[in-house]
């Protein structure tokens, strides 16, 4: 069955109200596992003993190892991404802060403060990207009608306030802007998670190396 995004919704309606506790907990458990070792490598008998049951009480529940995994997705998406990260990030980026720099800052820390709460939501959003194209294509269209354009034409008032230069074309200021703060994230979250980064040094670095090659100053 093709994932989409009205089946993500219908999923979600039973992801919030599952029918027993016992559901409830194979699909927290799955999260779990899903997140750490991807759909490929989670095995329905590691899910079905992190969950606490057996195989058979979770195929009574969730039929294929599939079923399992688009409910956690709808719960992903749709509990967690959209009305947690993209509402708040989107409300931030139409905040135009009085200058770039305190805007810029405040997004990143916002964004590292959200992630740290809930590492294991990056780890499962990375795994289903790279693991299904349909939900890529759902995440990414959500992404750019929710951020992308919303960071453009936040670019663009920055732009017509003189504190970043007009010749560089936004939409490449706003890719590059978020490539560095995914990279930052991924580092410290999935690659590195132990090593010694200060957050709040590393944020005023970013800053610095991203700000230096296109504010408006000669």
């Amino acid at each position: 069955m093709k994932l989409t995004l009205k089946l993500l919704q219908n999923e979600f309606d039973s992801y919030q109200n599952p029918n027993s506790e016992k559901e409830k907990d194979i699909v927290k458990a799955a999260e779990k596992i899903f997140a750490e070792f991807g759909y490929a490598g989670a095995t329905t008998a590691e899910l079905a003993n992190h969950a606490g049951v057996t195989e058979r009480t979770l195929f009574k529940y969730f039929p294929s190892k599939n079923d399992l995994y688009r409910r956690v997705l709808s719960g992903l998406l749709l509990s967690t991404i959209v009305p947690g990260h993209m509402s708040d990030l989107k409300e931030r980026l139409q905040s135009l802060k009085p200058n770039f720099k305190e805007w810029y800052v405040s997004i990143l820390k916002a964004r590292y403060e959200a992630v740290a709460n809930e590492p294991q939501k990056l780890k499962l959003l990375l795994g289903a990207l790279l693991f299904s194209k349909e939900f890529a294509d759902i995440f990414g269209n959500l992404w750019k009608l929710n951020l992308y354009d919303t960071s453009v034409e936040a670019i663009q008032y920055f732009q017509e306030m003189g504190e970043i230069r007009k010749d560089l074309d936004p939409n490449q200021i706003v890719r590059a802007s978020f490539s560095l703060a995914a990279s930052f994230l991924i580092t410290k979250f999935v690659l590195a998670p132990k090593f010694p980064i200060d957050p709040e040094k590393e944020i005023e670095t970013i800053f610095s190396i991203f700000y230096q090659g296109i504010n408006n100053q000669k």
